[in-house]
């Protein structure tokens, strides 16, 4: 049994119209729900509510009180209720999640084992249409996906469109496990191909990158490695090569000594916001650099940037120079007068949606294969 409901709530001086309760995890003492809403870091708790239970097997979530499930591959972490204290138990099948897809019907907290340590990456999926390319959103920094409205406000739109889609946590962010000081580019870039690889059939299935901030980074990088798989990007204030370009000019000799520690972290204010800035993330950027020149990334596919010149964390020049350097003769750049590095304005869903729906229909593929192909 699944919760729909749609209400116009105020929240602040806007109305927010939102349209779907999700289920969060919880223990064997509470049962909690919390509903996310379409608006910059806005929930509403309801405690007491009746559990939803997911109708696919390839994830069980099961928060009956006094009655926790034993299964071969289980994840305990805090229940999500306020004061509550207890523990959560889910278990994913991330082998059985292509058998037991139905188009539309969301998969939650499905978790995969990446990296030698087994770190676990969490993700969310909603399988499409075989024949519309998967959105992929990548977050940005040191953001998890439960804070932030792009990811609610694509899911809603992939669904009324039957479109694929799919949303991780980093390791080191919110339900992922590892460290964030463990951070880097490049281990970021294999759990989202490692999520792509559980949810997908490489061969068969494409799929549309949405990069805010670092996603950006990072969305490059698996555009690199999978030029059969990825057909579109769209960036959302992406800020490839940020740690040598932006980021280290600004810093003191104290700051720079840290970070050149191996276990070197700092808090680092920047735009409106503090930032935790680790050696390993800093030392790792290095390797992963791509603004190279004219013609240095060589992504090939449709590719459309959105940059608010209010931005108060990346230049837009940085822009620019990403148009300049990819290979991609399919590049539009848009600048939002007003718009600040978040994105999260109505306005804003608006384009970043047109733009996904832009570089998704430019991909067709002709099938020969079969008799009435003709």
């Amino acid at each position: 049994r699944r919760l729909r409901l749609e209400a116009d709530l105020v929240f602040g001086f806007r109305t927010v119209r939102w349209e779907e309760v999700h289920a969060e995890t919880f223990c064997s003492s509470c049962v909690f729900l919390q509903m996310t809403l379409a608006a910059r870091n806005a929930a509403a708790f309801v405690p007491g509510a009746a559990f939803l239970q997911p109708r696919h097997r390839a994830l069980q979530i099961t928060a009956a009180k006094n009655s926790l499930p034993l299964a071969a591959r289980k994840r305990r972490t805090p229940c999500a209720a306020p004061k509550c204290g207890g523990i959560a138990t889910m278990s994913a099948s991330a082998e059985g999640i292509r058998r037991e897809a139905k188009t539309g019907e969301r998969m939650r907290d499905l978790e995969i084992h990446v990296h030698e340590d087994k770190t676990s990456v969490v993700f969310d999926y909603t399988p499409g249409k075989k024949d519309i390319p998967t959105v992929v959103y990548l977050p940005g920094f040191f953001y998890a996906r439960t804070k932030t409205a792009k990811p609610t406000s694509l899911a809603l739109q992939c669904k009324r469109k039957q479109q694929g889609f799919i949303v991780l946590d980093y390791s080191g962010t919110d339900r992922s496990g590892g460290d964030f000081a463990h951070g880097t580019v490049s281990r970021w870039v294999a759990e989202v191909e490692a999520v792509l690889d559980a949810a997908l059939e490489r061969s068969r299935e494409k799929v549309v990158l949405v990069g805010s901030g670092i996603g950006g980074w990072i969305m490059l990088h698996v555009a690199q490695r999978r030029p059969d798989q990825v057909v579109g990007l769209v960036g959302l204030s992406a800020d490839p090569d940020f740690t040598e370009k932006l980021l280290r000019p600004t810093l003191s000799e104290e700051q720079q000594s840290t970070l050149d520690k191996p276990e070197g972290e700092i808090e680092l204010k920047w735009g409106y916001r503090t930032y935790p800035i680790h050696h390993a993330l800093v030392e790792d950027g290095k390797k992963m650099l791509v603004l190279n020149g004219r013609d240095s990334i060589p992504v090939k596919c449709p590719v459309r940037l959105v940059v608010g010149m209010a931005d108060e964390e990346v230049p837009s020049s940085l822009a620019l120079e990403l148009v300049d350097a990819l290979q991609s003769r399919d590049v539009a750049l848009e600048f939002v007068k007003i718009g600040d590095h978040a994105l999260e304005r109505e306005e804003d869903f608006r384009l970043m949606w047109r733009y996904v729906c832009e570089v998704s229909d430019k991909y067709f593929e002709f099938d020969l294969g079969s008799p009435a192909s003709g």
